[in-house]
């Protein structure tokens, strides 16, 4: 199979009925707080290996708009957009308009791939983290002024070549399936704590306590840290 059979394979079956009227819903009715940081993983995964690719053209930064494809010269058809739903009719009903775009450009930088472009080749999986997002239904993506935005917090709407420095994230169904779990497992640590309870808790990753630092604005607004008594472990605020 090519890299764009594989990649029409993979858009076609994005399941529409995970974005139906979730333009309408909060965040947290469409997912759950540890859906959202695994989201984050792969966004932040994605803004550094565009940030690899910023370096090996000496390009300083981008828009999250641009697709590689366009990085290197290639400009989109002008049909291209509208042909997208005849294609792939599972995003009519689907509205979202940065999907719709990273899909887009993903299908044209594997067509690079099939046709065996010397730059595409060296990122091959440049766009996997987002795809992988998408198929998670962690799509409700969107900008808003100078971020883009979601249930997982901002990013800032520009990558910057810099990203590339940063160490990969591990993407993989284990590693994205431990951070939903150590957050569940910290929020039912927190419910506890709430109810009066002294139940300690254990880190899932190291094993070690898992302690609970109670905290108040200037506003009065409560808030919890929940961290790992090893250095470098779990440590998340709530």
């Amino acid at each position: 199979m090519s890299y764009y059979e594989e990649a029409v394979d993979r858009i076609k079956n994005i399941d529409a009925n995970l974005y139906i009227g979730i333009s309408n819903k909060r965040y947290e009715e469409v997912r759950s707080r540890g859906e959202y940081e695994a989201d984050s993983i792969l966004i932040a995964e994605y803004y550094r290996r565009v940030g690899v690719f910023l370096q090996f053209i000496s390009k300083q930064a981008t828009s999250i708009y641009v697709g590689m494809d366009m990085l290197i010269g290639y400009k989109m058809d002008e049909n291209e957009w509208d042909n997208f739903p005849v294609k792939f009719p599972n995003f009519k009903e689907i509205d979202i308009m940065l999907m719709k775009l990273f899909s887009i450009h993903y299908l044209r930088w594997c067509s690079l791939l099939d046709s065996g472009n010397l730059i595409a080749l060296q990122f091959p999986d440049v766009y996997e983290p987002m795809i992988k997002l998408f198929e998670r239904g962690g799509g409700q993506i969107n900008t808003h002024h100078h971020e883009l935005v979601g249930g997982f917090g901002a990013f800032s709407r520009s990558i910057d070549a810099r990203r590339g420095n940063m160490k990969p994230f591990d993407i993989s169904d284990h590693a994205l399936k431990l951070i939903i779990n150590e957050v569940e497992h910290a929020e039912a640590y927190l419910a506890e704590y709430k109810r009066g309870s002294r139940i300690e808790y254990t880190c899932i990753r190291c094993g070690s306590r898992l302690l609970i630092h109670s905290n108040l604005t200037d506003y009065g607004y409560q808030w919890y840290k929940i961290k790992c008594e090893s250095e470098g472990c779990f440590d998340k605020n709530f």
